[in-house]
């Protein structure tokens, strides 16, 4: 048996359901920022081509916008174990666990559907 995504017999403790809700809704949007800023991408850079002589400075632009975008979901932290959510060590993976205590992203939604 479970609760809050936690089996009885894990090491982690269970956390509060509205803990739970509002740690894994800020891992989710963070992961949309990335994934909006990576679409974002070809529209941009075709934009920038039709007006400008040079993308340098649209691209220049997108990248240190990623970087920033990058380094704020890879350091959402998990609201089950308090550790970053994709980081494990210094590899970043933007799987759909915590890479420490393998929580899902969605487990608030799931337990939503249960109750």
């Amino acid at each position: 048996m479970t609760t809050n995504g936690v089996a009885e017999d894990s090491e982690y403790p269970p956390v509060d359901q509205a803990t739970l809700r509002q740690g894994l809704q800020t891992v989710r949007r963070r992961r949309w920022y990335l994934w909006l800023i990576i679409l974002v991408y070809m529209p941009l850079m075709m934009t920038a081509m039709k007006f400008f002589s040079s993308v340098a400075v649209a691209f220049l632009c997108w990248c240190i916008v990623m970087v920033v975008i990058v380094g704020f979901s890879a350091l959402a932290r998990c609201p089950r174990c308090g550790n970053y959510f994709h980081m494990h060590g210094l590899t970043l993976l933007y799987l759909r666990k915590c890479l420490h205590c393998q929580l899902h992203v969605c487990a608030d939604k799931r337990l939503d559907g249960k109750q």
